[in-house]
């Protein structure tokens, strides 16, 4: 019997998550079956390599799949918290997802932060109409009035002189100011739960920092939920309440930051961990690498994904499928050495 959802302490709850991409007629699994919970107003952080399923994952999540995507789920409970009511919408059973429900729920429950800021916005539109679109489109407001709420916010993210920066284009930005734009596009309507993907790639430390501190704000002052896709460990650390660790679209470790972070479990969360730089490394002293090389995600057979880069492999964990053990509360690993632990799958 399936457990019903605790609406007020979970935004969001997603459950046997599985998204194919259809290419050249062959169909090719991406997402494998990933389960997890949002806590109302906490970080969760996602991690993992390059290629390893977070960014479609949460694309799946929000619809942003196209066309040769076929996502399905148990479960995609999003619960919106409106005037102290809590509103159930069940985005598994949205059978379009261009439709006019995901699209009333982009913006003013659910935002995202994409990667890369060059590409979401538009050149040839100034950036304050662009932050202004989606608030006239939600709410009916008129133009003069959303131009009030796009400087409040210009100043709320610390954009300088937003009066005047409100006209100019992008190519008038820099990278850390066209990502505060971004922060604005999908803030400006106030949702309760914002993705952000990468958010601060290609930008340099400082302004890093800048927005991962924009974001923490975020959380902090205003009891926003937002999940942070990054491979980077250092800002996990930072940031998160909760790491999902993702490995080959399937989650192969979950648990709160102590958990990860003090007793990492799964084998790759091991290795992820290894290969952070330190401060006081020793001279000629490597950085330690993961070994081998992401597999092919159409050439995956049964057993554990990560089994051919696994110091610990044994010939059990290359048969099956590996189910999810629970070795704390809430703290659950993909892994054969944990057999002796509850399955939660």
């Amino acid at each position: 019997m399936e457990q019903k959802t605790d609406t007020n302490k979970i935004i969001l709850d997603v459950r046997n998550l599985n998204t194919t991409f259809i290419s050249d007629k062959k169909e090719i699994r991406i997402v494998k079956n990933v389960s997890f919970q949002l806590k109302r107003g906490s970080i969760l952080a996602v991690v993992g390599e390059s290629g390893c399923g977070k960014s479609v994952t949460m694309n799946s999540i929000m619809r942003f799949t196209g066309r040769n995507a076929v996502v399905k789920a148990d479960k995609i409970q999003y619960n919106a918290r409106k005037d102290g009511k809590i509103t159930e919408y069940h985005l598994e059973s949205i059978t379009n997802p261009n439709g006019p429900e995901m699209r009333a729920l982009r913006g003013p429950d659910m935002s995202m932060v994409f990667q890369d800021p060059m590409s979401s916005l538009n050149p040839v539109y100034k950036v304050g109409d662009q932050v202004a679109e989606g608030l006239i489109q939600h709410t009916g407001m008129s133009k003069k009035e959303a131009r009030v709420k796009v400087l409040e916010m210009f100043r709320k993210l610390g954009i300088p002189d937003p009066e005047s920066r409100i006209d100019c284009y992008p190519h008038q930005f820099s990278g850390g100011m066209k990502q505060r734009v971004v922060i604005a596009i999908a803030m400006i309507c106030n949702p309760e739960l914002i993705i952000c993907d990468e958010p601060t790639t290609a930008l340099d430390v400082t302004i890093q920092a800048q927005i991962m501190e924009l974001l923490k704000g975020l959380q902090v002052d205003e009891g926003k939920s937002v999940i942070l896709i990054t491979h980077n460990m250092g800002l996990v650390a930072e940031m998160a309440d909760d790491v999902c660790v993702m490995y080959m679209g399937r989650v192969v470790e979950f648990g709160s930051l102590e958990d990860i972070f003090d007793a990492p479990s799964h084998p790759y969360t091991q290795a992820l961990l290894r290969s952070v730089p330190v401060l006081g490394l020793a001279d000629g002293q490597k950085l330690e690498t993961i070994p081998g090389v992401t597999p092919n995600p159409a050439d995956l057979k049964d057993g554990c994904d990560f089994a051919d880069r696994c110091p610990e492999c044994k010939e059990e964990c290359r048969h099956g499928c590996i189910p999810a053990y629970e070795i704390s509360p809430g703290h659950r690993v993909r892994c054969r050495k944990f057999s002796s632990f509850p399955e939660v799958d």
